[in-house]
This record gives structure tokens, C-alpha cells and sequence, in this order.
């Protein structure tokens, strides 16, 4: 029997990916809160996600531990796509959409297209989050 060739199979062009993910001790972050405070709440988060945050009284500490948690997470995925792209923390700003999933916004005027992924998690003691950045 002859042998046939295979078919070239053609396959897309691998998406570009970074991935990144944080965990935030709540202790150390109560900490870092009461030494920074209003200076590091202003320096790290946006008016709206303080807002979301306060509006949670009970949690508003473990509300604000993972959105740094998402942020640090985001910075390491897109570190990975593009290395000379410095990112500041209030740059990224976690926002939830109306189903109240969290969503990602850049803020640093750059106009290369980079969609993040993110998940966040907290307990009593840590929060937690992971991001995905893909370039098409």
C-alpha cells in the first residue's frame, strides 16, 4: 500500500498569554493600611474602588486586600506580554460588572489592545487572585 502524505493541518497563530497571581496576608495588609494610610489608599486604589470597598463596612479590609491582590496579579500577567510596559497600581482599577463579576480597566493611555481576565478569593485571613492577560 502506498503511503500517503498527511495533511497540513493549519492552525491559528498561538494567542499571546501572561498569567499572574497574588496572595495578600490580611494581618500584614491591616498593617501596611494603618502605616500608609490615606497617602497608600490614594497612592494604590481609584475613588471607585475605595467606594466599593467602604460600602462594605464589615469586609471593607478584605475587600480592599483583593483588589491589591488583583492588581499585583495583573501587573506579573502583563509583564509577560510586554516586559517594558510599567504599570502603576492605581493604573489598574478592578471594577465589577452588573452581575458582579470582577473586570479589569487599564488606565495608562497605552492603546496596544490586552484583555485581563481576573479572579479574586478571600477568608478570614488571606485574600487571593489570579489574572490572565491575553494579546490577540
Amino acid at each position: 500500500m502506498p503511503v500517503t502524505r498527511a495533511r497540513r493541518i493549519r492552525r491559528a497563530p498561538p494567542a499571546h498569554l501572561g498569567c499572574g497571581v497574588d496572595v495578600v496576608e490580611l494581618a500584614r495588609f491591616r498593617q501596611v493600611l494603618k502605616r500608609g494610610g490615606r497617602a497608600f489608599l490614594r497612592r494604590v486604589f481609584t475613588d471607585q474602588e475605595e467606594a466599593y470597598a467602604r460600602a462594605r463596612p464589615r469586609t471593607t479590609v478584605l475587600h480592599l486586600a483583593a483588589r491589591f491582590a488583583a492588581k499585583e496579579a495583573v501587573i506579573k500577567a502583563i509583564s509577560q506580554l510586554e516586559p517594558t510596559r510599567l504599570l502603576a497600581m492605581k493604573q489598574i482599577e478592578v471594577r465589577n460588572d452588573r452581575l458582579g463579576r470582577p473586570r479589569i480597566l487599564l488606565h495608562d493611555g497605552r492603546r496596544k489592545h490586552v484583555a485581563v481576565h481576573v479572579s479574586l478569593s478571600h477568608v478570614d485571613t488571606v485574600a487571593v487572585a489570579s489574572a490572565i492577560a491575553i494579546r490577540p
